[in-house]
Formats: C-alpha cells, sequence, structure tokens
C-alpha cells in the first residue's frame, strides 16, 4: 500500500516552480486574497489531516461568479461535482463550484474549490495568518500562540518543527519568485465560529441535506480534529480560545470541550504482559 510520502513524492514529480501562478494572476487581477480554508489550511493548523485532492479557498460573495470565470477562461479547468466521498458525504457541499484542471499537468488531479463567505459563514475581511506556501508537506502549527506544547505535550509550531529538521515546505514552490503573493489561513478563534455557524445552520436543514444526525457532518469533523491536535479541551487552551469566539458559539464550544474524551497514549509498558504462573 502506497504511504502518504510516496502520494506526495509522486503528486510532485514534474511539477515546475511556479504550477500555481495562474490561480495568482486571477486573484490578483480582481484584488483578491488567497485564503484557504478546510484541510489545506487546517495543515498549517497543526491538523495532521489529508487533502484529498481539493485546494479550498475562500471567496468574497460578490467576486465568486467572476474568479469561477476567470479560472474558466485560462481554458486549463472544467467545473465538476464534488466528490462527497472526501467530503464526510455531506451533501450541503455539493453547492461548492469545484473546478478540476483537463490538460496534463503533471497536478491535474488537484481540483479547486471555491467558497463563497456565505456558505462557508466566515468573510475574507478579518484576521488572517499568512502562511509560506500552500501546500504543507508536513503539518505545523503558524498560530504559535495555540502551541498546545506543555509537559506532556510537543510543540507543533512551525518554529520548533524547523528547529527539528521536519520537512514542511514541499520540493517545488507553488509561486514563482515574480508572482508572489502573500496565502493566509483564518485565525482558529475564526474558523471554529465558521465551523460552529455552519453546524448550527445543517441543524436547522436536517431535511434538505438529507441528514440523520449533524455529528458526522464535515464541520463537525473538523472541530474534533482542532480539538484532538491542538488539545483544545485543556484548561490552557481554553482560556485562549474561549474568549475570542462569538458569544452565540461559546456555551457550544464549551459543551464539546467537555465531552471530548481523549485517548490516552500507549507506552511502550501498554505492551508487556505478565507471563502465567
Amino acid at each position: 500500500m502506497e504511504t502518504q510520502v510516496q502520494t506526495k513524492e509522486k503528486a510532485s514529480a514534474g511539477l515546475q516552480t511556479g504550477f500555481f501562478d495562474h490561480v495568482v494572476a486571477v486573484f490578483s487581477a480582481r484584488q483578491h486574497p488567497i485564503i484557504l480554508v478546510e484541510e489545506w489550511a487546517m495543515r498549517w493548523m497543526g491538523i495532521a489531516v489529508s487533502s484529498c485532492d481539493n485546494l479550498d479557498l475562500l471567496i468574497d460573495d460578490n467576486k465568486l461568479d467572476h474568479i469561477v470565470a476567470d479560472l474558466l477562461a485560462t481554458g486549463q479547468y472544467e467545473r465538476v461535482q464534488q466528490d462527497l466521498s472526501c467530503r464526510m458525504e455531506d451533501s450541503f457541499v455539493q453547492q461548492i463550484p469545484r473546478l478540476k484542471r483537463i490538460d496534463d499537468h503533471p497536478f491535474h488531479t488537484l481540483c479547486l474549490s471555491l467558497w463563497s463567505e456565505s456558505v462557508y459563514m466566515l468573510t475574507t475581511a478579518g484576521s488572517v495568518v499568512e502562511v509560506p506556501d500552500p501546500f504543507a508537506w508536513n503539518n505545523c502549527l503558524m498560530e504559535d500562540r495555540f502551541d498546545p506544547a506543555a509537559t506532556d505535550v510537543i510543540s507543533t509550531s512551525y518554529q520548533t518543527r524547523l528547529a527539528a529538521g521536519r520537512k514542511i515546505l514541499p520540493d517545488v514552490p507553488a509561486q514563482s519568485a515574480e508572482s508572489k503573493s502573500p496565502i493566509y489561513v483564518p485565525s482558529i478563534p475564526r474558523l471554529v465560529d465558521a465551523l460552529h455557524d455552519q453546524i448550527r445552520h445543517r441543524q436547522k436543514q436536517m431535511e434538505t441535506y438529507n441528514y440523520t444526525s449533524t455529528r458526522y457532518t464535515l464541520p463537525s469533523y473538523h472541530l474534533s480534529n482542532l480539538t484532538r491536535y491542538l488539545h483544545l479541551e485543556k484548561p490552557y487552551q481554553r482560556e485562549k480560545l474561549i474568549p475570542e469566539l462569538a458569544e452565540r458559539n461559546r456555551a457550544d464550544m464549551e459543551t464539546l470541550l467537555d465531552r471530548y474524551k481523549r485517548k490516552p497514549l500507549l507506552t511502550s509498558i501498554d505492551f508487556v504482559f505478565s507471563t502465567p504462573r
């Protein structure tokens, strides 16, 4: 079975520096920031998740149609349906425009999914964190103030992982020096707010999206991962996060954290069995 590293190496084979420049050019022409959401954003938040061939971008409501049209006008993309097998079978995601390359580019399997502000329930204006590339080879945390480092938790911050020799950036930069443009992810509190708002919307639309429960929807999955990898249930993380959330979401997040049960870490002693007498 192919490992995650082998998969990433295969995907980067044949790429040339600046393979993302054409996307940057479209956003620059529209004077629109490049803001990642979903899995590629979360990899820059220290969350070890797979992207499943989607690069998700947050788009101003008033510019979504223009940016979709501009990308299609490059002649490099066609519009395709969302693959719900990569989206927790969450039918809400079907409405998100998804563009797939139609040429034989080495990264042709990567699709662009463009989330409007109103659908993602997050504005492009607001607190963001700059990241060095759209693609993180290994997950690391750019927003250092949420580093879960403690006596029983290893730091996942960008600087700590760099110092430890961890590979973070891919071998081939997505942007060339000539078209270098900032890449951002939302701040963690803003993302948590958006995910709670998305869950609340789904709860009101259970029949529309054929949900039997919102517990297994995409935003619930993301909140679980954020809690797991950032140790948000712990007091020293709660006191940083909760005050920065919108008041409407604080109680729901407190409830989620109170119910979270962290699996104990296994050590070598757990695998030592006593000899029967």
